[in-house]
């Protein structure tokens, strides 16, 4: 079996209900975690290290992820990652000691970054439209994510430990339906042109770009845009109400997606990533309005969601058969490096500026990079369309 090859059988519901769990634990985690730690007597500044630890362990993780995914099967990759999201779940349960919170959120960092590329490895190899594997993918991971923290809350309030404890249940399920999904072969690296090359290509290039402002924009939104919203009178559970409507406008979205042309990725990735910087102004210009945030919130979410799928599909199709472990690895680093870097640049300015002209700059520069990286993109397209085809 090779690359090109797939068994003949598809293992799509095995694939999506591996992510179901995996993202159901980790939902469950991200709720549990920080009240386990508030609850050991940990202050919010601890709790926001331990977080950024988990945050840079996953961004040192994905650099790892070219030279993991040339030598190891994607499904074995899977399984590891979701046994180092149990096995940091299950750590923390034991003990809430400060050595032992730091090793399980470099464990949690390191899995979450080796199972989501592992995953998009294997759903675009595998049978079907790799738009449409990796719609079905992000539906999963979303539809766990969003009931991951209901049965936190609800376990949670008779012990948080039991709380863990159906995250390392959910996690070793993952693990263990991995064993069930094909054993594709690792890609061979000696036939990609290697990563600095491949962000070179137009294609690849916009793919990277579309991650970056989708990673920002979610960033954001679990950051600077609450902030934002409490500092012109929207009350705590009106923010909460509208970061959930943002989130769940992303995950309408991917419906949408489904059956999209293969042709059009690259422009929808551009639309949806153009979209989300105009929210980020948006919502750093617009006067106090409600219903005016809310339309903000629902477009950019609704093109973050866009981005953050379409993206990695723009990415493996602007890649060859053996290049595809390294485009997607690429597309998820500049993902994480938005999730840990926009906040931090933020955060530098509004120390010297108003957090408005912060979001500002952040849309606006994100923006401006966009449209040098589009014209690359569509440059190449027109000169791909005008080059004479040879016979034979």
């Amino acid at each position: 079996m090779t690359a090109l090859s797939p068994p003949a059988r598809s293992d799509r519901v095995v694939a999506l209900l591996v992510v179901g769990l995996f993202s159901h634990g980790l939902g469950i985690g991200i709720v549990a975690v920080p009240l386990i730690a508030l609850a050991a007597g940990y202050d919010p500044s601890s709790i926001g290290f331990l977080v950024a630890v988990a945050a840079a362990s996953q961004l040192a993780g994905r650099f790892a992820l070219p030279w993991l995914l040339g030598r190891v099967p994607d499904r074995t990759l899977s399984g590891v990652a979701a046994t180092a999201l149990a096995a940091s779940f299950a750590s923390i349960a034991l003990s809430t000691a400060l050595p032992v919170f730091l090793l399980a959120q470099v464990l949690q960092g390191i899995g979450r970054a080796i199972f989501w590329t592992s995953s998009q490895t294997h759903a675009v190899r595998d049978h079907g439209r790799p738009v449409d594997r990796l719609v079905d993918l992000n539906l999963a991971g979303n539809a766990g994510t969003l009931t991951g923290p209901l049965v936190a809350g609800a376990l949670g309030a008779i012990d948080l430990r039991l709380a863990l404890a159906a995250g390392v249940a959910a996690t070793a399920g993952a693990a263990l339906g991995s064993l069930a999904l094909h054993r594709l072969p690792p890609f061979d690296r000696r036939r990609s042109s290697g990563t600095v090359e491949l962000v070179r290509r137009p294609g690849i290039a916009a793919a990277s770009w579309g991650s970056v402002v989708g990673g920002a924009w979610w960033a954001m939104l679990g950051s600077f845009v609450p902030v934002l919203l409490v500092g012109v009178g929207v009350g705590t559970l009106g923010v909460g109400g509208l970061i959930t409507a943002s989130e769940a406008a992303g995950f309408a979205t991917l419906f949408l997606l489904r059956g999209l042309a293969a042709g059009r990725v690259g422009g929808t990735v551009a639309l949806g990533a153009f979209a989300a910087c105009t929210a980020l102004i948006g919502l750093a210009i617009a006067p106090a309005s409600l219903p005016l945030y809310i339309a903000l919130l629902l477009m950019g979410g609704a093109a973050s969601g866009t981005v953050t799928t379409l993206a990695p599909a723009l990415a493996a199709a602007a890649a060859g058969p053996e290049e595809q472990g390294d485009a997607l690895a690429l597309s998820g680093l500049f993902r994480a490096g938005a999730l840990l870097g926009a906040p931090a640049a933020v955060g530098a300015l509004v120390a010297v500026v108003p957090l408005t002209a912060g979001l500002f700059a952040l849309g606006a520069g994100l923006a401006l990079v966009g449209v040098a990286v589009e014209r690359g993109r569509t440059g190449q397209g027109a000169a791909d369309r005008g080059a004479p085809r040879q016979n034979g």
